[in-house]
């Protein structure tokens, strides 16, 4: 019997496995209710609001499906600079952690935390930003950019696989970043200073924007970023205090040019780097969730230490042919993650009894996942009777994991790397490249009514490599491949009775790839897994009234889901699989209002009802009828903004929203009893004044200290049955200084 050391879920534990295997908005849409500008609310309508959800530039109240839009003033008025904060704003997506820089973005509940693949995408403007497959850490590694001088952020409900491809099953996250501005010099920069409850110390950030015009037809935008989160969660085993800080730095560079009116060439880049000094989750116990060692307390012999680097680099094109707009997006990606784990209570009495010394043991795991993709696309120019849009894409990715395990000396904290060969690593290469074709048509049969047809074939080929030697490890090296093509669509009618009310249908298609998997040859478990798809269908009402003042957006939807990927115990031995269906049904729906000149009034809300329908295999434990994990049926989020004139020059502002999130089932964990995570409510305050071009801030954070239990998963702790419980921050009071230029 040999051991896994590979994260098969979002935390890193053992498997124990046969043979060589195994497995491994803003609340409401008020985007344009800029809290942060006044000429924004100087206006009693809410403004309209541009996306780019089709691939082309429309009004959000006249795209046919669901989506949700955050505009980056309203991102930086309400301190949201993380992607918990952006979830906090858009009920019906849920964020997972297991870690400061472990991520998975879910959107109507489609996930079984099974650590396979994402099944929302992540966009960064054109650039495709997911990795694909278990062995690319998939499941984890939603990107949690600064939101600074973004122009907006797009969260797309529902599958988009016809127009964004693979991983897009559940539906799309996109950051919309704002372009270089040749006509004139702006600057701009944040700086503030918080403190956070529970914990001794100080948080900061710093901001900054730089735009300069290099040329009547080029210029050039700059922003950075540096910003230090405090740690609340203390380890007495280690004499360790706030242990799950975290420092997070990077910027982002572009660079514009159009040489005429008809071309324009973009190329940008971006670097972000975030390093937590600990993992630092509550160690709760299974049976009461109650804290085993004090609030917000864990006991762990050695750190677990965690870091992430992103980049993101790109080329666009655009050129206008007179009949048709050409894009040509070129992007490479790389992310780089770096997590230790412990593992002393399960390898610490082996080393122990081989070794004749107290002995701790950590797994390192190092996998860097690199991506260039290539789309081109041919979108026809507006006010036909037919639009269409045609494209090609290519993406080829390259994953390479290494995870050795190290025994350590639990006296000095320090891993006794020279005992590698001894104990055991492992080292995976795998390849992903995929080839697709897409065409989307809307046809317009009166200026009301209008039906569109889409679809997209995708080919993937892949590859994986294994070779692991060591006491815990076994030797092998052997090598899988897998071969898959899917196919996706949608159709969409929508009608609309005035230029205030329109209706609309859909169904779409979205898939997340299959692939190969980590068996010897000749081992009974399958050489590769499926892909999984889902088809939604979904009916809506969008609009406005009194004026403008109202806007409202309204939908139900039902998701079926098929060929669930996750991992479990085939013939004995334990790898990814297919298995059991599930199906997602519900409403969601938001309201702004504008009733007075700058007053915003928001209300946005999701009910989602997610189970599976049929059985997973056994070892997993899934029946039919059970919840899937960690969505709840309710969330909800209320937000309010007022600004007025305190005198000729100065205004004063306030604001605040509240967050509601339902009570939620765990993980499923191999058959393990789930636990019912209690519902939580959140409360953040603001307020300021603006003098010409310079804002202060104070705002609080979780008012009432809410202890917000986010996910949890088993762990080892001597025999102990317990959980290791992710909690959100408890209340943060700070203040911010903004100027612009």
């Amino acid at each position: 019997m040999t051991v896994r050391i590979h994260r098969q879920t979002r935390n890193l534990r053992p498997l124990l496995l046969g043979g060589a295997a195994a497995a491994l908005f803003a609340g409401p849409a008020f985007a344009a209710a800029s809290d942060n500008a006044a000429s924004d609310n100087k206006v009693t309508s809410v403004q309209e609001v541009v996306v780019t959800a089709q691939k082309r530039t429309e009004r959000v109240q006249d795209v046919p499906m669901s989506l949700e839009t955050i505009s980056g003033d309203h991102l930086t008025a309400t301190q949201a600079t993380t992607l918990q904060d952006v979830a906090n704003q858009v009920p019906g997506l849920q964020l997972i952690q297991s870690g400061p820089t472990e991520n998975e973005l879910v959107i109507r509940g489609l996930s079984v935390g099974a650590g396979i693949n994402s099944s929302v995408a992540t966009y960064v403007d054109e650039t495709p930003y997911t990795t694909v497959g278990p062995f690319a850490y998939s499941a984890n590694l939603a990107p949690n950019f600064d939101t600074y001088d973004l122009s907006r952020i797009e969260v797309l409900r529902g599958p988009q696989g016809t127009l964004y491809g693979a991983s897009a099953m559940g539906g799309l996250l996109k950051y919309v970043t704002n372009a270089p501005d040749p006509t004139h010099f702006s600057a701009s920069m944040l700086a503030g200073v918080s403190s956070v409850d529970h914990s001794n110390q100080t948080g900061w950030e710093i901001h900054g924007m730089v735009n300069i015009p290099l040329g009547e037809n080029l210029a050039l935008r700059i922003v950075g970023e540096d910003d230090y989160q405090p740690g609340f969660i203390d380890d007495p085993a280690r004499g360790k205090k706030d242990i799950n800080d975290v420092r997070r730095y990077g910027g982002r560079a572009s660079l514009l040019w159009t040489p005429n009116q008809d071309l324009s060439i973009r190329l940008s880049a971006a670097y972000q780097h975030i390093k937590a000094g600990d993992l630092g989750a509550e160690d709760i116990s299974a049976a009461t969730l109650q804290p085993l060692f004090g609030q917000l307390t864990q006991e762990r012999a050695i750190a677990q230490t965690n870091m992430v680097t992103n980049e993101v680099y790109n080329g666009t094109v655009n050129w206008n042919l007179g009949f048709a707009d050409l894009v040509s997006s070129s992007s490479y990606s790389q992310v780089n993650p770096h997590t230790v784990g412990d593992l002393s209570s399960v390898y610490g009495p082996i080393l122990q009894g081989i070794f004749g010394q107290p002995l701790g043991a950590e797994v390192v795991a190092i996998e860097p996942v690199n991506s260039f993709t290539q789309e081109l696309r041919l979108t026809s120019a507006k006010n036909q009777n037919l639009e269409w849009t045609v494209g090609a894409y290519y993406d080829n990715e390259s994953a390479d994991e290494h995870e050795p395990l190290y025994p350590v000396d639990l006296a000095t904290g320090q891993a006794l790397t020279s005992f590698t060969p001894a104990l055991g690593a492992y080292h995976i290469t795998s390849t992903y490249r995929e080839w697709a074709g897409f065409a989307d048509f809307t046809y317009h049969f009166t200026p009301a009514f209008e039906v569109g047809l889409g679809g997209r074939y995708s080919s993937n080929s892949q590859t994986y490599h294994q070779v692991n030697a060591g006491f815990f490890t076994g030797t092998d090296d052997f090598v899988t491949n897998s071969n898959q093509s899917v196919f996706t669509y949608s159709v969409d009618a929508k009608y609309r009775f005035s230029p205030d009310l329109m209706v609309y249908a859909r169904i779409a298609t979205g898939f997340v790839p299959g692939g190969p998997n980590d068996v010897l040859p000749g081992s009974t478990l399958p050489e590769s897994f499926k892909s999984s798809s889902t088809t939604n269908y979904e009916v809506g009402v969008k609009g406005s009234a009194a004026d403008g003042q109202i806007t409202y957006d309204l939908d139900a939807f039902d998701v079926e889901w098929q060929q669930i990927q996750l991992i479990a115990e085939v013939n004995n031995l334990y790898g990814a699989t297919n298995g059991g269906t599930a199906r997602s049904r519900g409403l969601e729906g938001d309201v702004n209002y504008r009733p007075i000149t700058g007053l915003s009034l928001g209300l946005s809300a999701a009910y989602t009802d997610a189970r599976l329908t049929q059985a997973t295999p056994a070892s997993f434990g899934g029946l039919p009828g059970d919840r899937l994990p960690l969505s709840p049926y309710i969330s909800t989020t209320a937000s309010a903004s007022y600004e007025w004139p305190l005198n000729s020059e100065w205004t004063g502002f306030a604001g605040g929203d509240w967050h509601y999130e339902g009570d939620r089932m765990s993980e499923f964990e191999f058959g393990a009893p789930r636990q019912d995570l209690p519902s939580y409510s959140m409360v953040n305050l603001r307020a300021g004044v603006k003098f010409q071009n310079y804002t202060l801030t104070v705002y609080v954070k979780n008012v009432g200290d809410e202890k917000a239990i986010s996910s949890v998963s088993p762990e080892n702790l001597g025999g102990v049955s317990a959980l290791s419980a992710v909690i959100a921050t408890p209340r943060t009071i700070g203040v911010t200084v903004g100027a612009k230029f």
